[in-house]
């Protein structure tokens, strides 16, 4: 058989990278320049103050607070709402482990919830099942390039009295209905880590529309102290940003609109690459989307489409193909740094790990869908051009041309796999 898959020795469909990330131009250079020339180089200087105008005013909130970075902002987003040592804060399985991990900081219990089969999504029905009288907060994720429909958490809340956190790590600049991603629950998180669609390396920021709630936000990131006049807050930490952070911040906010548009763009033209190719599916978006905020491509894979290769083997043959797809987060407490993460806790007598790491629940859909039928790309792939688009679609149409080839790829693994086995169970190297 001629070999016609990259994985197999076959000419890879591209060989030149995709777009470049992160992005900066002269913009940054002379903004961070303006402030090692200016001597404040630390929180709360003109280039924080100003980052946090515009990035309220781009998402539609009242007031935004700047923070070291996104893990922190979940986790003094808690602390601002109230959530104290026994509460619940329901968590969706399919996330980032900072979601659960910020939870666990303020000495509450995770509660994981699963998700929806149609956007990956906190699913309402199995938060329903999860609440109890010590629920305190329940923390919507807009993942990947979906945003939550927010109405039925925020109904929850309102007849709970419950606070509801949006993760919006994901969906800078994102809106649903007109209304900013961040400005539909109590507070939003944002992360500007290095990956994410604006960044400064590490960063944070927390959105919120309560004056009061934006007060404690800020007390608890700066030492106690208060947000403009007044007087002492309370108690508070060092969690603050560097006037270098927002310098940079105020270089990518200036292109992220820009951005947006060329991704969305792009999405479109995939999809229309895509629409041959049984078996892969982007995720539908909501009609109610008035603005795609993009962190990956979330797909669906259908591997009978395919004649059955793994989830595993589609990927390494897309990465062959020099198209850097992947799968999803794995499911919070299955991933390896949760599971790792039980002896840290062990030693309080007063909780049980198990409980207080959330373990012991089942997600299914979450399970399925970060084990077996999640594909992503991120971002930046959408920052090229329509070529790009072009590579993408004929790399995956390509694999399921010469599916046969990739099933046999599929059968000499196992059969390798199996060797190894049994030669590991005698003491004996492959």
């Amino acid at each position: 058989m001629t070999k016609k898959l990259a994985i197999n020795g076959g000419e890879p469909v591209r060989r030149e990278p995709f777009h470049p990330w992160p992005v900066a131009d002269d913009r940054e250079v002379g903004l961070v320049r303006s402030v090692l020339e200016g001597r404040i180089w630390s929180s709360d200087g003109p280039m924080e103050r100003e980052f946090a105008r515009r990035f309220a005013r781009f998402c539609g909130a009242s007031y935004a607070i700047c923070v070291a970075n996104g893990s922190v902002a979940l986790e003094i987003a808690l602390r601002a709402v109230g959530v104290k040592p026994g509460d619940e804060v329901i968590v969706p399985a399919l996330t980032w482990n900072a979601t659960a991990w910020a939870v666990v900081q303020v000495g509450a219990f995770p509660v994981f919830a699963d998700v929806s089969e149609r956007d990956w999504c906190l699913d309402p029905r199995s938060v329903a099942k999860r609440l109890t009288d010590r629920t305190r907060a329940i923390i919507p994720v807009h993942l990947y390039h979906q945003i939550v429909e927010m109405e039925p958490f925020l109904r929850v809340a309102r007849e709970a009295s419950l606070f509801i956190i949006e993760d919006c790590a994901h969906a800078h600049g994102a809106r649903l209905s007109g209304q900013g991603a961040g400005t539909m629950g109590h507070v939003g998180t944002f992360s500007f880590q290095q990956s994410k669609p604006m960044t400064a390396g590490e960063g944070g920021a927390l959105i919120t529309n309560d004056k009061s709630l934006a007060r404690r936000i800020y007390a608890i990131a700066h030492g106690g102290n208060p947000l403009h006049r007044g007087g002492a807050v309370g108690f508070g930490g060092n969690y603050r940003c560097t006037e270098l952070q927002a310098a940079v911040l105020l270089g990518q906010l200036h292109r992220l609109e820009e951005h947006l548009e060329r991704k969305a763009r792009n999405i479109s033209v995939l999809k229309e690459r895509l629409g041959d190719v049984a078996g892969i599916a982007p995720l539908p978006i909501r009609s109610s989307v008035t603005r795609l905020g993009l962190y990956a491509l979330a797909l669906r894979y259908d591997r009978d489409a395919f004649g059955g290769p793994t989830r595993g083997l589609l990927l390494r043959a897309l990465r062959a193909e020099g198209i850097p797809a992947w799968r999803p987060y794995s499911v919070v407490y299955r991933s390896p740094q949760w599971r790792a993460g039980r002896r840290f806790i062990e030693w309080e007598a007063d909780a049980d790990p198990d409980r207080r790491l959330g373990l012991g629940a089942r997600c299914p859909t979450a399970e399925k869908i970060s084990e077996k039928e999640g594909i992503v790309l991120f971002h930046e792939v959408f920052l090229g051009t329509e070529r790009d688009m072009a590579d993408v679609g004929e790399a995956f149409a390509k694999i399921q041309r010469h599916a046969a080839e990739l099933r046999f790829q599929g059968l000499h693994q196992r059969a390798r796999d199996k060797a190894r086995n049994v030669l590991g169970r005698l003491g004996r190297q492959p």
